[in-house]
């Protein structure tokens, strides 16, 4: 009887390893607009070939009726896992992106929130034709948790990936105010940010121009491109921030206003005050008024007409495409503190080719930048609608895992970016002419700096070279 027992339980074991085996794991991915086009490039080296099969979600679900690319804030890939994820062998991989922003990104993972994500069906390279509704194993952010309300804790851990550069860009209007604009202060910031715009007077010293504004456009309360900035003049998560925007229809006539109906338009509109897409059962609108991405601050910014005298930080990535006059290549890219992210200075405007060396920031220079870090729990096994096991999912100290691959860091493992990860894309587009050329973030291993606080002093400071 004991023998009879012991192969039963035998052949049992056996049976359930073999429903395990060639098992679809998924991966729910949210968080950053600003970092989503590395997101997307990583993710995509995952698979065998570097050639998943790519489904794109529409306008209505976060995503674009049409122009898809890494820059799609809503898709989901399908494929076979590369060989060096050991924990996933045997499976088919799905990863779903939907990048809503870093805050909200924080606190739906870390609060295993359910999101709307594209499925991995109809068209492949084309819209998907089906959503599922999941909580994130996954979310990114611009700043880190510390920074605002939602810290990682519990079965939930935080995990550094790159360094997040920004810049301030202006707006396209050939006449006007900021025309006069080639650089931003501190000092201007900080009097700015509560109110929502800057005198002109405070570029010319002029007494006539102290009635004419330069508005500062702002993201959402969840934007972490937002909390980059206003840590970096001291204000805490909660303080006020003036938020004003264009009518992109009526400037003429309406012009600038202060929203007062919590309503989301793709284009402003007023008196709606959520520039963007709604979201999940309007979840954007959770977060107070302003733009709900990056790519939404551009094309505001790139509307081309005399009302329009505005300012605002944006990613490397979302700064690249403001301007106009041939080809768009950080054109209207303006210094801070009379600094620029790059070594190429003031060239890097309107330059396709400008160089990758970011030693005003890894030297500790340039201040407008951010720790990009991700969240994602120890145990998603505690977590009932996620598939991927502990051990699959792992951590960036874990080789062979989801995490252990995809955040593998070399200033854990001393040795050369590993294929498959975040850090090897950023790598990759390094070189002039690389693939994907030039680099918008920063690799961990190439700082020689730190700070201890999102927009806190750096330290050291002013590194020779």
């Amino acid at each position: 009887m004991k023998k009879t027992l012991i192969l039963t339980l035998a052949l049992g074991l056996a049976g359930a390893s073999s429903l395990m085996a060639g098992s679809s794991v998924d991966v729910y991915i949210t968080g950053s607009t600003a970092f989503r086009g590395n997101v997307y490039t990583a993710c995509q080296k995952l698979f065998v070939g570097g050639n998943p099969n790519v489904y794109y979600g529409s306008a209505a679900n976060g995503g674009a009726d049409s122009g898809w690319s890494s820059t799609t804030a809503a898709w989901a890939m399908t494929g076979t896992p590369i060989s060096s994820l050991t924990q996933l062998s045997g499976d088919t991989l799905t990863i779903h992106g939907l990048f809503t922003g870093s805050i909200s990104g924080l606190k739906t993972t870390e609060q295993s929130t359910k999101l709307t994500f594209p499925a991995a069906s109809g068209t492949a390279g084309g819209l998907c034709n089906a959503y599922v509704t999941n909580s994130p194993t996954i979310g990114f952010s611009d700043s880190d948790g510390a920074a605002c309300p939602y810290p990682a804790t519990g079965n939930f851990v935080q995990e550094s990936v790159a360094v997040q550069p920004f810049v301030f860009a202006k707006s396209v209007a050939t006449v006007g105010a900021v025309t006069n604009i080639n650089n931003v202060s501190w000092e201007q910031l900080n009097a700015g940010i509560p109110n929502g715009y800057i005198p002109l007077a405070a570029w010319t010293g002029k007494v006539t121009d102290t009635n004419i504004w330069v508005y500062l456009l702002q993201r959402t309360k969840d934007s972490g491109t937002r909390r980059t900035e206003t840590a970096g003049e001291y204000y805490q998560f909660n303080d006020t921030v003036g938020i004003w925007i264009l009518d992109y229809t009526n400037y003429a006539t309406v012009g600038w206003y202060q929203p007062s109906t919590l309503a989301a338009t793709l284009y402003a509109s007023s008196p709606n005050g959520v520039v963007g897409s709604t979201g999940l059962n309007g979840a954007n609108l959770n977060w107070g008024y302003g733009f709900v991405a990056g790519g939404d601050i551009k094309n505001a910014l790139n509307l081309n007409n005399f009302t329009n005298q505005a300012i605002a930080m944006l990613s490397m990535s979302d700064s690249k495409g403001v301007g106009t006059g041939g080809t768009i290549a950080w054109n209207n890219v303006i210094s801070y503190n009379g600094l620029w992210p790059t070594a190429a200075g003031a060239g890097i405007r309107g330059n396709t080719t400008v160089s990758n060396d970011y030693s005003p920031i890894t030297l500790g220079y340039y201040p407008l930048w951010g720790v990009e870090v991700l969240v994602h729990p120890i145990n998603p096994g505690l977590i009932a609608d996620q598939n991927i096991s502990k051990a699959q999912l792992g951590d960036w100290l874990t080789a062979g895992t989801f995490m252990g691959v995809f955040n593998a860091q070399t200033v854990n493992n001393g040795g050369s970016p590993v294929a498959g990860s975040i850090e090897n894309e950023i790598a990759l587009s390094e070189p002039s002419g690389g693939p994907g050329f030039p680099a918008t973030a920063i690799r961990l291993s190439e700082m020689l700096n730190s700070r201890s606080a999102v927009g806190g002093q750096i330290s050291p400071p002013f590194l020779h070279p």
